[in-house]
């Protein structure tokens, strides 16, 4: 995964120019940019099943150096995986492109069987883009990964590591919501907002994500449930600080926090109300 995402930002940058030959339109490259991050995609969903992943041996009894049926991998490597999809599918960089790479990606104009019909002709950035990360977070929160990770608790002895769903859900929030722990401070404007409107969109991604766990309306385990309740009630406190400091706010960025720091309060009022007798 991590040779295949370094070959693809080797071949990102002059993409257009390399795809397009002089005389021809710029479908190839719409194509060819397509098809870079679908393969990303993929190198991201194989590093993310590495965690909560387990190694599935066949072994016999009384074979040479026999395995049991089930290992759970390694904590270290679940760690290495997770990072890597941190910095590159969830990370403050993740699926940052120039602008003009955008207004190069031509569709096409043919109609014909075989070819869906677009709604718009231009390129969907952030519907395209929050596709991909929202997809990582639906294999990395999924209710198998969550369970196995909690079950993997039980399943390696007390004196050894492992990598916890609590760890998970904390490190998705803190990669999710990194411009909280130091928003820069002077004047912010809307066209260098202090939180950009791809990482924005992330963000209600998760959030959402997070407080449907909270609330229990996924089959995620009970444990996970309360630990997104408290990472909730700690992003509300992170939240109200970054409201309150000395810099600025741009327009997007204040009604996004402001929007955010009042979904938290109501899922946190709903949780507390349904927990009740």
């Amino acid at each position: 995964a991590r040779r295949q995402v370094k070959l693809i930002n080797q071949l990102l940058p002059g993409l257009v120019d390399r795809i397009t030959e002089e005389g021809e339109g710029y479908q190839q490259a719409r194509r060819a940019f397509n098809v870079l991050l679908g393969y990303h995609a993929d190198a991201m969903r194989l590093a993310a099943r590495f965690v909560g992943g387990v190694y599935v041996h066949r072994d016999h009894k009384g074979d040479p150096n026999a395995r049991p049926p089930y290992v759970i991998v390694e904590a270290d490597r679940q760690r290495e995986a997770f990072m890597l999809v941190r910095e590159e599918a969830l990370g403050l960089d993740s699926y940052e492109f120039p602008p003009e790479l955008y207004n190069h990606l031509a569709s096409s104009k043919w109609s014909h069987w075989g070819v869906d019909r677009l709604d718009r002709t231009d390129y969907p950035v952030h519907e395209l883009m929050l596709q991909w990360q929202d997809r990582v977070l639906g294999q990395l929160l999924s209710t198998t990964t969550l369970e196995r990770l909690l079950d993997s608790e039980v399943k390696v002895p007390a004196d050894q590591d492992a990598f916890t769903a609590a760890e998970l859900i904390e490190g998705l929030t803190a990669t999710v919501f990194a411009e909280l722990e130091g928003l820069p401070g002077g004047k912010h404007t809307n066209r260098k907002p202090a939180i950009s409107s791809l990482r924005r969109s992330l963000q209600r991604r998760y959030l959402e994500r997070l407080s449907l766990m909270a609330m229990g309306s996924t089959s995620a385990p009970e444990d996970c449930r309360t630990v997104a309740y408290a990472e909730l009630a700690g992003l509300e406190a992170r939240i109200k600080k970054a409201l309150a400091g000395r810099g600025r706010l741009d327009t997007y960025t204040r009604a996004h926090l402001e929007e955010s720091l009042a979904r938290i309060g109501k899922v946190l009022d709903a949780q507390l109300r349904l927990a009740r007798p």
